[in-house]
C-alpha cells in the first residue's frame, strides 16, 4: 500500500468517525439538528471525493481497489465478493431488520398518499424520487426512508443509502441494525475495516439473530483484518440458518473451512 494510499484510507476513516459522532453531539444539545445536516452533507461530499481519490490512487499504482461505488466487490486470494450477491443473501434469508412497526409502515404509505397523488399505493409503486420527496417533507418517516435507503443499498448506490442511513442513526438516534450492519459492509468495501467491524458488532449486539450481518462479520475479520479466527464463529452463526440459500451456505462453508486451516 502506498503512503498516499494509507492516508486516504485513514481520512476517510475519519469522515466515518466523524459522521458516527453527529447523533451524539445532536442528543446532547451540542449541535442543533440544522447544523447537524449541513455537516453530514459536508462529510458524506468528503467522504465521496477521498473515495474517487483512493480508486485512482489504486489504479495508478496497481493495488487491488475495493471502494466498490457501484457493483464492484471484496477482491481477496481470486474471489470476489460482489455487492449483489450479499443483497441477495439478505433478500433470501427474509432478515430485512427495520426498527419501525407495521404502524410506522401504515403512517408511511399514507404519507406517500397524501403527498403525491390522493390514491391508495403500495411502496412498491412509488419511485425513488416520489420517496424523496416526501422523506424531505416528512423528514422522521423512518420507516420510509430506511425503503429508500435499502433501495439505494440493492442498487449499489452507496452515498445516496449512505446519507438516509447515518439520517436515521445519527439525527434520529435510531440504532436500526440494518442500517448499521448495511453502513458497516458500505464502510467495508471503502476499504475501511476497522470501522466496518465496530458498525456490524453494534448491529449483532442489538440483534443477536442477524442472518446476514454475520456474512459480514466474517467477510470484514477474514478479508479486510486478516483475522481468521475471528470469522469462524461468525459464519458458524450463519450456517445455524436452515434457509441459508445454497449458493451463501456453499461460500460460507468455503471461507470456514480456509478460516480453520489458517487459525
Amino acid at each position: 500500500m502506498s503512503r498516499q494510499g494509507a492516508t486516504l484510507r485513514e481520512r476517510i476513516a475519519q469522515t466515518e468517525r466523524d459522521l458516527a459522532e453527529l447523533g451524539e453531539q445532536v442528543e446532547l444539545g451540542e449541535i442543533d439538528p440544522s447544523t447537524a445536516g449541513e455537516l453530514r452533507e459536508r462529510y458524506n461530499a468528503e467522504r465521496q471525493a477521498l473515495i474517487e481519490q483512493l480508486a485512482g490512487e489504486s489504479d495508478r499504482t496497481g493495488e487491488s481497489d475495493r471502494t466498490g461505488e457501484s457493483s464492484a466487490g471484496v477482491l481477496s486470494g481470486g474471489r470476489l465478493l460482489g455487492i449483489g450477491f450479499a443483497v441477495t443473501a439478505v433478500i433470501a434469508l427474509g432478515i430485512w431488520l427495520l426498527a419501525s412497526t407495521a404502524d410506522d409502515t401504515a403512517g408511511a404509505e399514507g404519507v406517500a398518499q397524501d403527498v403525491l397523488t390522493g390514491e391508495a399505493m403500495s411502496l412498491d409503486d412509488v419511485t425513488n424520487e416520489q420517496m424523496e420527496e416526501v422523506v424531505a417533507q416528512n423528514p422522521d418517516i423512518t420507516s420510509m426512508r430506511l425503503a429508500l435507503a435499502e433501495r439505494y443499498f440493492v442498487d449499489g448506490d452507496f452515498p445516496d443509502a449512505l446519507q438516509h442511513y447515518m439520517y436515521v442513526l445519527d439525527t434520529q438516534g435510531i440504532k436500526d441494525p440494518t442500517a448499521l450492519a448495511n453502513v458497516g459492509w458500505m464502510t467495508y468495501l471503502s476499504d475501511v475495516p476497522e470501522v466496518a467491524e465496530s458498525f456490524v458488532e453494534e448491529s449483532l449486539a442489538i440483534e443477536p439473530d442477524g442472518g446476514i450481518a454475520f456474512w459480514y462479520l466474517a467477510s470484514i475479520r477474514f478479508y479486510g483484518l486478516n483475522d481468521p479466527a475471528g470469522a469462524v464463529a461468525p459464519l458458524e452463526s450463519l450456517l445455524e440458518y436452515e434457509e441459508v440459500p445454497d449458493e451463501i451456505r456453499t461460500a460460507a462453508e468455503e471461507l470456514l473451512a480456509d478460516a480453520e486451516a489458517l487459525q
